[in-house]
């Protein structure tokens, strides 16, 4: 069974929070792949480990590159508040404002989202931890 939904925490003002991130759909994916093709080097996409894939998303990808891609994973994710999940973002506003102003969560949610998606096509780009059972 494909497995759709992973659930990481970070915290957010001081609070731990849980936050679900889905799988990212075809087009976004591919998309993602294409972006970051574009700045790695012919013949050089198995030597891309994690370290590098951080390295090349916040040093070598445009602001507009870089904010789309952010938009797009930030979109496929979630935030556990009391009444249930919440989408962080919806297109471009925020769902979840208290990320709004919070640099190092959407850069580390985006970065998770990266690493998961991408988790098949480079070597040791996979993330650590672990994917959430897809709900029913």
């Amino acid at each position: 069974m494909r497995t759709m939904y992973k659930t990481i925490s970070l915290t957010v003002d001081a609070e731990p929070r849980e936050f679900r991130l889905k799988k990212l759909d075809a087009f976004s994916g591919a998309f993602l792949l294409r972006v970051l093709l574009k700045h790695i080097p012919e013949g050089e996409t198995s030597k891309v480990n994690t370290q590098s894939l951080i390295n090349l998303l916040f040093t070598e990808l445009s602001e507009e590159e870089l904010r789309s891609l952010m938009t797009t994973c930030l979109n496929h994710t979630e935030v556990l508040l009391e009444a249930g999940y919440h989408p962080v973002m919806i297109k471009n506003e925020w769902g979840f404002p208290e990320l709004e102003y919070d640099t190092g969560s959407c850069l580390k949610l985006t970065m998770e989202s990266v690493l998961w998606t991408l988790s098949g096509f480079f070597a040791g780009s996979g993330s650590a931890s672990r994917p959430a059972v897809s709900p029913a």
